[in-house]
């Protein structure tokens, strides 16, 4: 292994491994003095097949890849079960050890370890060669990635523009006069261009046409004004997350399936007694936000990219605590954090009044009305969320009725957004 950043490891370091945890103090003094902490860079080879090394390596935090001799990998991440034991240590080794994230690990002499007698050592299921292949250690390297970035702050987070920020501001500061507003707007003219589109939508047929920014401003008011320059945002941004053709398909399907929710959620916010429309549309553009960020790192992935199975098993278990994450560097506010992290948790009932989170999962499962996914997912009356909007006097049948109604309004937001 090339040079690392190395430290000397303290006796109370080597207790949280095993054999370590079973030395008496004195044992673990000496340990100490023939043991140390590296700070590995990703993608940095710790050992190769058919070495004869005498180091043992324990994970702290961070992922490691496995290679086989015969090219079969699998992962161990920081802080699991399987960690807390020394990686793949037989000699002469059967697995190449490299960096699959930034990595820090114990490295310490195998030839002292020799001289004492661990059991532990050689327990079914803690050593890596002994093991049968699980999901303990065998993780999906997309989700290793990501996951360890989430953990350890360095998630790839898209910027929002400064344009949707500085007007977000203007307004939730209550500093937002129209001539301000212009202002900002201008200095992005396609924005002001899709502003002014917006305002001469089919919404607003029969009113005589804009042609200026502070007249589109003045017809839409503020606050629309705010959620649309957002979602113009939001929608180049889907647009630009993914640099290669192979889920190019994927970044428009989630941008069609979240300009739906959005369309739904504004309805059923509509008659909500509590909630601002304007409001609920942007939660239900902003929820699948960490599914996104996911696929942009699912570009270097290319094998996981086209399994639809593999991709979907990253994408499930964390795309909310990574849009959570998102949304948190992006400075929104709670309620908006909240639909990201829990759009499809359908249990979830923290109040008795609807928040914009409801909304949204409700809004989710009538986008899914009529194709198979419907299938897998629980009836409307089944959910807690369902029985809070429209203050309690919803059912299945209403809701439908209500988005009916309001099918002009839905595909009205549906032409803004697609456009």
């Amino acid at each position: 292994m090339s040079k690392v950043k190395s430290s000397p490891a303290t006796p109370e370091q080597l207790t949280a491994f095993v054999p370590f945890s079973e030395c008496s103090a004195d044992d673990l003094i000496v340990l100490a003095d023939h043991a140390w902490i590296d700070q590995i860079k990703r993608g940095q080879v710790l050992a190769r097949v058919g070495e004869e090394d005498d180091w043992d390596y324990y994970l702290i935090e961070g992922t490691l890849k496995l290679v086989a001799a015969d090219g079969r990998e699998s992962f161990i991440m920081g802080g699991s079960r399987t960690a807390r034991a020394p990686v793949a240590h037989l000699k002469p080794r059967r697995y190449t050890l490299s960096a699959m994230t930034a990595v820090t690990c114990l490295r310490v002499e195998a030839s002292l370890l020799k001289n004492l007698s661990f059991s532990s050592m050689e327990s079914d299921g803690m050593v890596v060669e002994e093991m049968s292949e699980s999901d303990e250690f065998l993780e999906n390297p997309l989700f290793a990635e990501v996951h360890d970035d989430l953990v350890n702050d360095r998630l790839t987070v898209p910027s929002m523009p400064e344009v949707a920020v500085k007007i977000r501001r203007m307004i939730e500061q209550e500093d937002a006069s129209i001539p301000k507003l212009v202002q900002a707007i201008q200095a992005d003219p396609a924005v002001s261009a899709r502003l002014i589109k917006a305002a001469n939508g089919a919404l607003y047929h029969g009113y005589p046409p804009v042609e200026t920014c502070v007249r589109a401003i003045e017809r839409l008011g503020v606050n629309t004004t705010k959620h649309l320059v957002v979602s113009f945002v939001l929608r180049n941004l889907f647009q630009e997350a993914i640099t290669t053709k192979l889920l190019d398909h994927c970044a428009c399907d989630l941008w069609l399936h979240s300009v739906e929710v959005a369309a739904i959620s504004q309805a059923l916010a509509n008659v909500t007694p509590g909630l601002d429309a304007e409001e609920a549309l942007l939660a239900g553009l902003l929820h699948d936000i960490g599914e996104l960020v996911i696929l942009s790192y699912a570009d270097n992935y290319p094998e996981i990219a086209r399994d639809e199975t593999s991709l979907r098993g990253v994408i499930q278990p964390i795309k909310g605590k990574i849009g959570r994450a998102v949304l948190q560097a992006w400075q929104f506010a709670e309620p908006f954090l909240l639909a990201a992290a829990e759009a499809e948790q359908w249990t979830r009932n923290p109040a008795p009044q609807a928040d914009y989170c409801d909304v949204v999962l409700v809004a989710h499962l009538h986008s899914y009305f009529g194709t198979p996914k419907i299938n897998d997912l629980p009836g409307l009356a089944e959910i807690p969320a369902f029985a809070k909007l429209a203050g309690g006097s919803l059912t299945p049948e209403v809701s439908m009725l209500v988005l009916d109604e309001a099918k002009e309004q839905i595909q009205e937001t549906r032409q803004l957004f697609m456009s």
